[in-house]
C-alpha cells in the first residue's frame, strides 16, 4: 500500500460530488460489516509447472460460498460504473479537487487494475490480457448477480481451462485486494469537511 495521506480540497466538489464521497463512505461502513471482513479468510493456492505438460491449479481455501457472495453484493457498488461509490469515480474526485494527492491517487489506481496478481504476474485470455475488471465483470455478470449468456459461455471457458476452483480463487484474491483498496482510501477522506454532513 502506498503510503497514507489526507486528502486536503483546494476546489469545492459539486453536490453530486459529494454525494459520490459520502456513498462511498457509506458503503465503506457496510463493508466493513462482512463477516468476512471482520473475521478473515484463508486464501491459498498452488499453481504447478512440468515440462510436456498443461500447468495445474489445486486451490487450499477460498471463502465460504454465502458470506462471500453478501461481500460480493456489497463490493459491487465500488466496481460498478453506474455506481456513485464507483471506487474510481471517487479517485478522480479526489484528483481533480485535491492536487497534493495525485500522486497517491494514480498509486492506487495503478494498484486497483493490478489487483488480480498485484503488478507481479500476468495471464492472457482469448489473447486479451486476464485483469481483475474481466474477472468480476464475468463473475458478477454470469453468475452472481445477472445471467448473461455470454459471459458464461466466457467463465465457462475460462474455467474449463484453469479449473472452477482457480477462477473462483482469482475472483476472490482480486476482490481481497480491491477491498484493502477501499479501505485505504476511505481512511484517506477521514478529514474531509463534507457541508452535507451537518444537515
Amino acid at each position: 500500500m502506498p503510503n497514507e495521506v489526507n486528502a486536503q480540497l483546494v476546489t469545492q466538489p459539486s453536490p453530486d460530488e459529494w454525494r459520490c464521497l459520502r456513498t462511498f463512505k457509506h458503503r465503506v461502513l457496510e463493508l466493513e460489516q462482512n463477516s468476512l471482513v471482520r473475521e478473515g479468510y484463508d486464501l491459498s493456492a498452488n499453481i504447478s509447472l512440468a515440462t510436456g505438460e498443461l500447468p495445474s491449479f489445486t486451490v487450499k481455501a477460498v471463502p465460504l460460498e454465502e458470506p462471500f457472495r453478501s461481500l460480493l453484493l456489497t463490493f459491487r457498488h465500488f466496481w460498478a460504473n453506474d455506481e456513485p461509490s464507483n471506487f474510481l469515480r471517487v479517485l478522480n474526485i479526489v484528483a481533480q479537487h485535491a492536487p497534493d494527492a495525485r500522486k497517491y491517487v494514480d498509486v492506487l489506481r495503478t494498484q486497483w487494475n493490478n489487483a488480480l496478481f498485484g503488478g507481479l504476474m500476468n495471464m492472457s485470455f482469448n489473447n486479451s490480457p486476464l485483469t481483475a475488471d474481466h474477472v468480476f465483470d464475468l463473475w458478477l455478470n454470469a453468475h452472481y448477480f445477472h445471467n448473461d449468456q455470454a459471459k458464461q459461455q466466457e467463465l465457462e471457458r475460462l474455467s474449463r481451462m484453469l479449473s472452477p476452483d482457480f477462477v473462483k480463487f482469482l475472483l476472490a484474491t482480486a476482490a481481497t485486494e480491491c477491498c484493502k483498496l477501499i479501505f485505504t482510501l476511505n481512511h484517506t477522506l477521514r478529514k474531509l469537511n463534507d457541508p452535507h454532513e451537518a444537515i
